[in-house]
């Protein structure tokens, strides 16, 4: 017998029973998933902003006090960190030069006002000489001449005996007012120069902080606007308003400095201390603020998902996210009170999905607290 007939019936009996299994598998579910998402409704209210930025303690008012006049330093009584009064002598130069140039402009003075004297009296010789015709009026003219600069020989002369006398009470240096000695630049033997920096002065009754503020943060701040300083040092925060707001950016790091007066000068401790400077503002009454969870950020700018559920789709919308933390962030136009937005499973969303609202049942809820 063949060996085609031998084996037929068994290939016949196996392709039956394939035929047969493939019938009884069930039908697969093509149908759309419907994905669940978590949403909250927006529900516009007052909110408040803050914006921080690290500053230090420095005085209003401070200078480099330097002599008017050059000269060897014999003594400075100022040191660093000392507290001076309004008028106390913090350092001294060398008198005698100044002294001697005293003397001379005095002895200058002494010799004009004795010329004027004697031209003067001259004068008035000449004029009854005049009288009787026996010089001429040119003669008589030029002894007024004589006198006129004789006169104003002595004027000199007076001038400068002030601008000596002056020069000799420069010879000490005096705080113009009271406050702290911030550094000192001269020791006692040193020569130095007019207008050479001998200490540093600050006032410690004005306080301010500075800050440097970006470019795209100036344009919120304003005059007169009250801010909270936290100094890092731990100490109890202080109150301060703005007084001052550069208009030119540095043009190294492009920001704004900006000079915050202290209302409370007198709690500080040191000039230079760290600082952050709190500024806190109250928002308009369409602003949402949403957990982080919901904010989609793109290279082409940050949306979040709007859920219609009449329709049962969600939709992209983009935003400008304000105050972003790791919980949150603000969003103060673009939307509306009353939308629904997507606040879980945002990265796995695209246009126009279907998706149903999840609702958290009681059975589900412990249950997905345990598995937080």
């Amino acid at each position: 017998m063949p060996i085609s007939r031998i084996f037929l019936p068994a290939l016949i009996f196996s392709g039956l029973n394939l035929l047969l299994t493939a019938c009884s598998r069930p039908d697969i579910d093509t149908s759309e998933v419907i994905r669940p998402v978590r949403v909250v409704e927006l529900s516009a209210s007052a909110t408040s902003s803050t914006e921080s930025f690290a500053g230090q303690i420095q005085p209003r008012f401070e200078s480099n006090l330097s002599f008017q006049v050059g000269g060897k330093l014999i003594a400075r009584f100022a040191e660093v960190g000392q507290r001076v009064k309004k008028g106390q002598v913090l350092a001294k130069i060398d008198p005698q030069d100044l002294r001697l140039a005293v003397q001379a402009a005095q002895a200058q003075l002494d010799a004009a006002n004795l010329e004027f004297l004697q031209v003067q009296t001259d004068l008035e010789r000449f004029k009854k000489l005049r009288a009787d015709n026996f010089i001429s009026q040119a003669e008589l003219d030029r002894r007024q001449l004589a006198l006129d600069a004789a006169s104003s020989r002595l004027k000199q002369a007076q001038a400068q005996f002030n601008v000596q006398s002056n020069q000799n009470q420069y010879g000490e240096l005096r705080a113009p007012n009271d406050g702290v000695i911030a550094r000192t630049f001269a020791e006692v033997g040193q020569v130095v120069a007019p207008g050479q920096p001998v200490v540093q002065w600050a006032n410690e009754s004005a306080v301010e902080v500075g800050i440097a503020v970006p470019e795209s943060k100036v344009a919120d701040l304003k005059l007169g606007q009250k801010a909270r300083v936290e100094l890092w040092s731990g100490e109890k925060a202080l109150s301060a308003k703005i007084r001052e707001i550069s208009p030119l950016a540095d043009p190294v790091t492009r920001a704004f400095e900006v000079h915050l007066d202290v209302e409370d000068p007198a709690r500080l401790a040191r000039f230079g201390m760290s600082a952050t400077v709190v500024f806190e503002q109250t928002l308009l009454d369409q602003s949402f603020k949403l957990p982080i969870a919901a904010l989609v950020a793109e290279h082409s700018g940050a949306y979040v998902w709007i859920f219609d559920e009449a329709k049962g789709v969600v939709n992209k919308r983009q935003v400008e996210p304000h105050d972003v933390s790791e919980s949150g962030f603000l969003v103060k136009s673009g939307l509306t009170s009353g939308e629904l937005i997507v606040t879980a499973g945002t990265h796995v969303l695209t246009e126009g999905q279907k998706v149903r609202r999840f609702i958290e049942t009681k059975d589900l809820a412990p249950a997905a607290a345990k598995s937080q």
